[in-house]
C-alpha cells in the first residue's frame, strides 16, 4: 500500500471483497450466484484473495452448510438501533461466521436475536430484500473496521442493487481512515428499485452525509451523500451506486449502452466497463454420460431415449403453489400421479429453460409453437423451468400447453446436472423468446454442448449468437426481431428444418428452412460452431481476465478520486 500525502492506496490487486445477495452452492436462485462463484474461483487461481460477503439467509444453520463450508464463528458483533420513519426505535443484533469454498473466503452474516435473524436469515434469498440489504449494510461496516489494518481490501466488487449500500458503507469507513478503496458495481440487471433518503441514512441503513468526491463526467466534484441520493439519483439504488462508484460493469456491450446508459445517462461512459459471463460446460463431458446412459453420443437416440424415460422421472416443485396449479391440471399436460410424466412420441426437440417470469417471454413462444406444429406436426417442447410467484402467468401457460398436451412438457423443478445437460444435448435446438436479457447465460450452456439457439435479439444475446442468415461460417443460430412471434416461429421451423435435414441425411427437408443452403449437413457444422465459439470467448478464465483489466481501469478512477482532494 503506498501513500499520497495523508491517503493510502493500494496500487496492486490483492484482495477482492465480493459483496452479494447470492453465491452458488451457499444461496442461489437464478444467474448472479453462478458468475459470483465462477468469477472468485478463477481470481483465486490467479492467486488473488476474494472474500465473499453475503446474508447468510440461514445457511448457518443448517449442518450441511457448516460442513460444507467449514464455519467458525468470528468474535465481532455489530448491534445498535435503526430508526424508523415512526420515530421509534428497532434494535437490530449481527454476527459473522467465516468459512471457505474452493478457496475463496466466505462471510456469512447472521442473526443474533430473534427481530433480526428473522429478516437476515430467512431461507428465501429475496423475502425481505430491502431489510436484508440493509441489515447487510451495517454489517459491513463492522466489519470493514474490523479489517484493519491488516485485511484491507484492493476492491470492493458490489453485485446488483442488493449490496449497494454495503458497498459504498465499506468505501467509506476506509475513507474516513485515510484509505482509499476503489468501489465497483456491476450490474447483471437492472430492477429500478428506489426509495426515501430516510432508507439509507444513518438513522436506518447507516450511510453517513458527509461530504466526498464523485465522478462528474469529467471530474471529480465534492457533494454530500444525501445530495447523491436525492437531487443525482432521485432514491434509485442503482444510479446511486453508479454515482458512488468508481466504475460501472455489466455482462454485454448491449445491454450496457441499450439498457444501463438509458436509464442512468450516458455519462457513465467513460467510468464503465464489461466482462461476459462464462460456462463451465463441456461437450465431451456429456457425451461420456450420455455413452455411460445410454450406450451412445448420438443426439437424435438419446432425444428418442430421455422422450421414453419421461415414464420415470419424477421432479416435483418445491413451491406448493405452483405444485398445486400443475396437480389440478395434470391429466391435460402429461403428468401422471406420482408426478412422472408421460413419454413424448418420437420428434424434433425445441427445449427451453428458465424462471418462469413474464422477462422470459414463454407467452410469446408458446404461441409461436402453435405456428410451428402447423408446419412440422411432430415438432416436441420441453420446458425446463424454475418457478416464480408469478402464478397467473403459470396458469396461462398450463392452459396454453393444455391444448397440445401430446407435444409438449413442463418440468418445474431440480434434476441431475448431468440429466439437465442431456436435455440440452439432445435438443434439434435451444430457444430463447427474453423480452430482455443482459447476458443469457443459457445460450452460452447450450452452445457450449454444441446446441444452436434460436433467440430474440436483445442485451448480451445479440452478441454470444452469430445469426447463420449472416454468417454462416461462424454463425451459431438465428436472431429474431424481439416480440416478433411470427419470425420467432419461421426461425424456429428453420432450425428444426436444418436439423432433421442433418439427422436424415434429407435434403427434402431444406425447403421448409429460410436458410439458404443445399447443405443437408450445416446444422452439423453449426453445432461445431457452437462449441468453438464459447471455447474462444465464453469460459471463465476468460470473464476472469477481462474483470482484471475492469479492476485496473477502477483503480486509476479511484486515484483520480484521490487526488481530486489535493
Amino acid at each position: 500500500m503506498k501513500r499520497y500525502e495523508s491517503l493510502w492506496f493500494e496500487d496492486e490487486l490483492k484482495h477482492v471483497w465480493m459483496i452479494s445477495a447470492e453465491l452458488e452452492k451457499v444461496a442461489s436462485l437464478g444467474g448472479l450466484g453462478p458468475v459470483v462463484y465462477n468469477l472468485g474461483k478463477e481470481l483465486v487461481k490467479q492467486g488473488i484473495k476474494v472474500t465473499v460477503i453475503m446474508p447468510s439467509h440461514g445457511r448457518h444453520l443448517n449442518d450441511y452448510y457448516r460442513s460444507l463450508l467449514k464455519l467458525n464463528e468470528i468474535s465481532l458483533v455489530a448491534e445498535g438501533d435503526r430508526i424508523g420513519i415512526d420515530g421509534k426505535s428497532y434494535h437490530y443484533k449481527l454476527g459473522f461466521e467465516h468459512g471457505n469454498l474452493d478457496g475463496m473466503n466466505v462471510v456469512l452474516i447472521k442473526g443474533l436475536d430473534y427481530n433480526t435473524g428473522r429478516i437476515i436469515d430467512s431461507w428465501n434469498i429475496y423475502d425481505n430484500a430491502m431489510e436484508k440489504s440493509s441489515l447487510l449494510a451495517r454489517a459491513v461496516e463492522k466489519y470493514a473496521k474490523f479489517s484493519i489494518p491488516n485485511d484491507i481490501p484492493s476492491i470492493i466488487h458490489v453485485h446488483d442493487w442488493h449490496s449497494v449500500i454495503a458497498g459504498v458503507t465499506a468505501k467509506f469507513t476506509f475513507e474516513a481512515r485515510r484509505v482509499i478503496v476503489p468501489l465497483v458495481f456491476t450490474v447483471h440487471l437492472l430492477n429500478k428499485v428506489s426509495a426515501p433518503w430516510h432508507y439509507a441514512s444513518e438513522d436506518w441503513s447507516g450511510l453517513m452525509n458527509y461530504p466526498h468526491y464523485i465522478w462528474r463526467i469529467i471530474k471529480h466534484d465534492l457533494y454530500t451523500t444525501r445530495e447523491v441520493w436525492d437531487f443525482f439519483s432521485s432514491g434509485s439504488i442503482e444510479k446511486f451506486g453508479s454515482y458512488e462508484a468508481d466504475l460501472i460493469t455489466s455482462v454485454s456491450k448491449s445491454y450496457l449502452t441499450y439498457d444501463i446508459f438509458n436509464f442512468i445517462g450516458n455519462w457513465i461512459e467513460n467510468k464503465s466497463c464489461i466482462h461476459y459471463n462464462g460456462t463451465d460446460w463441456e461437450v465431451e463431458e456429456t457425451k461420456k454420460y450420455a455413452y455411460s446412459k445410454f450406450g451412445t453420443e448420438d443426439r437424435a437416440e438419446i432425444r428418442k431415449r430421455l422422450f421414453d424415460e419421461l415414464e420415470v422421472l419424477r421432479v416435483t416443485p418445491e413451491d406448493y403453489t405452483t405444485g398445486n396449479i400443475l396437480w389440478n391440471n395434470r391429466f391435460n399436460i402429461g403428468i401422471k400421479d406420482d408426478w412422472t410424466y408421460s413419454r413424448l412420441e418420437n420428434g424434433p426437440l425445441i427445449l427451453f429453460a428458465g424462471r418462469m417470469v413474464y422477462q422470459k417471454g414463454i407467452d410469446s413462444l408458446l404461441i409461436a409453437f402453435d405456428e410451428v406444429l402447423k408446419t412440422i406436426n411432430n415438432a416436441r417442447l420441453i420446458i425446463l423451468g424454475l418457478p416464480s410467484s408469478d402464478y397467473g402467468l403459470l396458469q396461462n401457460v398450463v392452459s396454453n400447453i393444455s391444448r397440445h398436451g401430446g407435444n409438449i412438457r413442463i418440468i418445474l423443478g431440480k434434476m441431475s446436472k448431468e440429466l439437465y445437460r442431456l436435455f440440452y444435448y439432445s435438443a434439434s435446438v435451444f430457444v430463447i423468446p427474453s423480452r430482455w436479457e443482459p447476458f443469457g447465460l443459457v445460450a452460452v450452456e447450450s452452445m457450449a454442448v454444441g446446441t444452436p439457439v434460436v433467440a430474440y435479439s436483445v442485451g448480451g444475446l445479440r452478441e454470444s449468437i452469430v445469426d447463420i442468415r449472416v454468417d454462416q461460417e461462424q454463425g451459431t443460430g438465428l436472431l429474431v426481431e424481439p416480440e416478433n412471434v411470427w419470425e420467432l416461429s419461421k426461425a424456429l421451423i428453420s432450425a428444426l428444418s436444418l436439423s432433421m435435414a442433418s439427422e436424415t441425411n434429407n435434403g427434402d427437408f431444406l425447403k421448409y428452412t429460410e436458410v439458404k443452403t443445399n447443405d443437408v449437413k450445416l446444422w452439423d457444422k453449426i453445432r461445431q460452431n457452437c462449441v468453438r465459439r464459447v471455447n474462444e470467448n465464453f469460459r471463465w478464465s476468460a470473464s476472469a481476465k477481462q474483470l482484471q483489466e475492469c479492476y485496473s481501469k477502477a483503480q486509476t478512477m479511484a486515484k483520480y478520486r484521490l487526488l481530486a482532494s489535493f
